[in-house]
C-alpha cells in the first residue's frame, strides 16, 4: 500500500461521523502533533444551525459551551482552546453577548502516558438560543480514537 493511501486511511479513521442535535452539528477528529512522542490534538468542530448561537466562554449569566474529557490515567490533558467569540446584541434584553453563531473549532491537546491506541471520551455541553428563545442545556457525548 502506498504512503498516500495509508495517510488517507489514517485521516478517515481519525474523523468520526458528525453528530446532529436540534441546534448544532458536531464532528470530532484527531491530529497527531509529534509522531512517536504521544502528543495529540483532539478537535471538535461545531456548526450552529441557522439562526442559532451558543454562548462563548467569558459570557456571564449563561451556560457557556464547554468541553470536558473523562479522567483517564492513560493521558494528561491541557486546557481546551476556544476561538475568539463574536459579540451580538440581544434586543429583547438590550444585552451584548459573547457567542458563536458561525461554525467554530475547539482544540484540546493531550499527551499519552503510553504507546499504542487510546480511546478518549468526553462531553460537549452548551446552551443554544435563537433570536427568540433559549433552549435547555444539552450534553453531547464525544469519543476520539488516538492511534
Amino acid at each position: 500500500m502506498s504512503l498516500l493511501c495509508s495517510a488517507v486511511i489514517a485521516i478517515a479513521l481519525a474523523a468520526a461521523p458528525p453528530i446532529e442535535t436540534l441546534h448544532v452539528k458536531v464532528s470530532t477528529s484527531v491530529k497527531e502533533k509529534a509522531a512517536g512522542q504521544g502528543k495529540t490534538t483532539l478537535v471538535v468542530d461545531v456548526e450552529p444551525k441557522p439562526k442559532m448561537h451558543v454562548y462563548a466562554p467569558g459570557q456571564d449569566g449563561y451556560i457557556v459551551v464547554s468541553l470536558t474529557l473523562d479522567k483517564d490515567p492513560a493521558f494528561t490533558a491541557a486546557a481546551a482552546k476556544f476561538p475568539k467569540p463574536e459579540k451580538i446584541v440581544f434586543e429583547p434584553l438590550n444585552e451584548t453577548q459573547l457567542v458563536y453563531a458561525k461554525p467554530f473549532r475547539i482544540i484540546q491537546d493531550i499527551t499519552s502516558a503510553k504507546a499504542g491506541p487510546l480511546t478518549v471520551k468526553g462531553t460537549l455541553r452548551y446552551q443554544a438560543c435563537d433570536d427568540k428563545v433559549c433552549y435547555r442545556p444539552t450534553n453531547v457525548p464525544l469519543e476520539w480514537t488516538v492511534r
